[in-house]
């Protein structure tokens, strides 16, 4: 018994948790599977995308795409053919094979307990002191109050699987497996926007000579062509085509520079594009700069943590439940600043002004519908949570240590 309760009050008790929120997490799925028209929102394109592999239709042939739509009673179709990488469509494929109800369902319940034991891992293994380990409970607690992510799971995104894929890099980095951490990394390409990610950290890789990482990127991309080229030998083309009308149609309304910069240039979007390089390059310039300052001291946690946000406000294209995987940064700042301060407040009230934040967003996307103005209007209100955690996480990693004594 004495043995039970040591290893209860070490580690035990986190699986406890874990199983608490499990029937949360089944609770929000069943809510949203409820009230959510998921025939017409993203995750019937991951679900159709999924299905495909088990039948003769392709993910990217208009008549069976278009086709696959009819078929299911989905009405919204707003793109001709699977808009993202094929090699994406095997990874759903599992959804694919049961009913799109019972898939919203499950990959809803799922995509929440990854983000937990995401979140798990990263407090586990970077602290150690049990009393910070148990800040966790507040950290899922914020996690499952956060809009944005919110709403990926109402719209059945697969923002989990990008976060899974960061954490496992960090893994392997931490355990000393460089090509494992590249190839890791290589699957964001499976959301394109998210190489912006890759590059930031790439830049750390290449001060730290760190080229097996590099070796592991490369090793990866090449899986994922050969793998759309089993599929379909012109994937590349036909993906890129779909991704530039894709681009045109929703360009201006999501929480990055591109949208802002169309706002302030009045819709002319030479002006646009011109401004957003420009910030674009300030920004990246920064970041580097500060990286080869630091690079001796940064840890993999903590360029990651660098990275991550500045990689989501950078692409023209992403939308804010893409910001899931931003709950790396989180992780690292909430705890941070309890070893630094020697106080939980600072990061109770960081969590909190986040959420708010979120919520606030969301509230504001519902409310706010599409228009021909040009207004900061849908999600573009979501980028003040990103811009937080880039100010609040780069004010941590690049500031010189200062930790309050008890």
């Amino acid at each position: 018994m004495k043995r039970f309760w040591q290893w209860f009050l070490q580690t035990g008790w986190a699986f406890f948790v874990f199983a608490a929120f499990l029937p949360v997490y089944a609770f929000v799925a069943q809510q949203n599977e409820s009230r959510v028209d998921y025939l017409n929102n993203g995750f019937f394109t991951f679900w159709l995308g999924g299905q495909m592999p088990w039948t003769p239709a392709h993910p990217y042939s208009s008549a069976d795409w278009v086709g696959g739509h009819h078929q299911n009673g989905a009405t919204w179709i707003p793109n001709q053919i699977f808009p993202y990488p094929l090699p994406l469509s095997l990874l759903t494929a599992p959804l694919g094979l049961l009913p799109i109800a019972s898939a919203y369902l499950l990959w809803d319940f799922l995509a929440q307990a990854l983000m937990a034991l995401c979140i798990f891992w990263l407090v586990f293994h970077y602290w150690q002191e049990q009393n910070q380990r148990r800040f966790v409970i507040v950290v899922l607690l914020a996690a499952l109050l956060n809009g944005n992510i919110f709403l990926g799971l109402m719209t059945g995104t697969v923002a989990a699987l990008f976060l899974l894929f960061l954490t496992l890099s960090l893994y392997f980095l931490e355990t000393n497996r460089p090509w494992a951490a590249g190839i890791a990394l290589a699957m964001l390409a499976l959301k394109p926007p998210l190489l912006t990610v890759v590059f930031l950290l790439g830049f750390w890789f290449l001060l730290r000579r760190q080229g097996r990482v590099l070796g592991g990127v490369a090793l990866g991309g090449g899986l994922l062509l050969a793998v759309g080229w089993l599929q379909d030998p012109q994937w590349v083309q036909k993906f890129l085509g779909a991704g530039q009308n894709l681009l045109s149609l929703r360009i201006g309304n999501q929480p990055t520079l591109l949208s802002y910069t169309r706002l302030f240039c009045a819709g002319e979007m030479t002006c646009a594009w011109g401004l957003y390089a420009a910030l674009a390059l300030a920004l990246s310039a920064l970041y580097a700069a500060l990286v080869w300052q630091k690079r001796e001291s940064l840890t993999p946690l903590t360029v990651f943590s660098a990275a991550l946000p500045l990689g989501v406000l950078l692409p023209p294209y992403l939308w804010s439940y893409d910001y899931a995987i931003l709950l790396i940064p989180i992780v690292f700042i909430g705890l941070d600043l309890v070893r630094r301060r020697k106080t939980y407040l600072f990061s109770v009230l960081f969590l909190l002004v986040l959420d708010f934040l979120s919520l606030l967003s969301l509230t504001l996307f519902w409310l706010n519908p599409e228009s021909a103005a040009l207004t900061i209007q849908r999600d573009m209100w979501s980028i003040g949570v990103a811009a937080l955690i880039l100010i609040v996480s780069w004010g941590l990693v690049f500031r010189p240590v200062q930790v309050v004594e008890k």
